[in-house]
């Protein structure tokens, strides 16, 4: 399994939709070929967020790059986000 995590910083007065948002994004990554999900942490007191998307080969991670760029983009800057990274893991342990 892979995992690809993004950072964002949301406008404290947008964290609200940022988060209401969510499941519609999640509904987007998993129409992606080889999503196995999609988790959004959110730190109210700082605007920080960050989403990580599982994949179930490095290949599926890959294939999703352009079409998870375009959703990423779209959605950071609807609430006039920024994006601060993206990280790309192997998952060596879960439950």
């Amino acid at each position: 399994m892979f995992a690809r995590v993004s950072r964002y910083e949301v406008p404290l007065g947008m964290l609200a939709e940022d988060v209401a948002g969510v499941d519609e994004t999640a509904k987007k990554v998993a129409a992606m070929p080889g999503a196995l999900g999609l988790y959004y942490l959110v730190d109210h007191d700082t605007g920080m967020t960050m989403s990580m998307t599982l994949w179930e080969s490095e290949q599926a991670m890959h294939d999703s790059e352009a079409a998870a760029d375009e959703l990423r983009a779209e959605t950071s800057g609807a609430v006039s986000g920024r994006i601060t990274s993206v990280e790309r893991y192997e998952v060596v342990a879960h439950p």
